[in-house]
C-alpha cells in the first residue's frame, strides 16, 4: 500500500469516530434538554403552589375552591344521614324482632281463622226520580219584581 492510500484509511477512520461522537453528543444535548426542562416545569409549578398559597392568606380561598369544599360537606352530610338512616333502621328491625320473639313466647299460637270470603259491596237504591213538572201557564206566573231605575223610567 502507498501512503496515500494509509492516509485516505486513517482519514475516514477518523471521520467515522468524529460522527459516532457527533451523534453520542447530540444525543447527550437532547437529553440534558429533557432533563432541564422537566426541572423547569417542577419550578414553575412551585412557584403556582407558592403564590396561590400566599393568595389563599392574604385573600382566602378563591370562588371555585369555595365552592369546592361546599361539595364536599354537602356530600358529607349526604353520607353522614344515609348512614345514620341505615342505622335507625338497623335498629328499628332489630327491635321488631325482639318484640316479635317476645310475643311468640308470652302468648299461645292462635288457632287458625279461616280465611274469609269476598263480599263486595251491597248495592244501595238509587233515590226516586222526581216526576216531570210542566211549565206553568203566562197567566199563573207570578209578577215580575221590578228595580227602581226601571219603575222611573215610566
Amino acid at each position: 500500500m502507498s501512503v496515500l492510500t494509509e492516509a485516505m484509511m486513517r482519514l475516514q477512520g477518523e471521520i467515522g469516530g468524529l460522527r459516532r461522537a457527533r451523534a453520542v453528543l447530540q444525543q447527550d444535548l437532547s437529553r440534558q434538554a429533557n432533563e432541564r426542562r422537566s426541572r423547569v416545569s417542577a419550578l414553575r409549578a412551585a412557584f403556582v403552589r407558592d403564590r396561590a398559597g400566599a393568595h389563599r392568606a392574604w385573600f382566602g380561598p378563591t370562588l371555585s375552591e369555595r365552592r369546592t369544599e361546599e361539595r364536599q360537606q354537602q356530600q358529607l352530610a349526604k353520607e353522614t344521614r344515609a348512614e345514620v338512616q341505615r342505622e335507625h333502621e338497623q335498629q328499628r328491625l332489630a327491635e321488631e324482632a325482639k318484640a316479635k320473639t317476645q310475643r311468640e313466647q308470652q302468648s299461645p299460637a292462635p288457632a287458625k281463622l279461616r280465611p274469609q270470603g269476598h263480599n263486595p259491596p251491597k248495592p244501595a237504591a238509587a233515590p226516586a226520580a222526581r216526576p216531570p213538572v210542566a211549565p206553568l201557564a203566562p197567566a199563573h206566573m207570578p209578577p215580575r219584581k221590578e228595580s227602581k231605575k226601571q219603575r222611573s223610567g215610566r
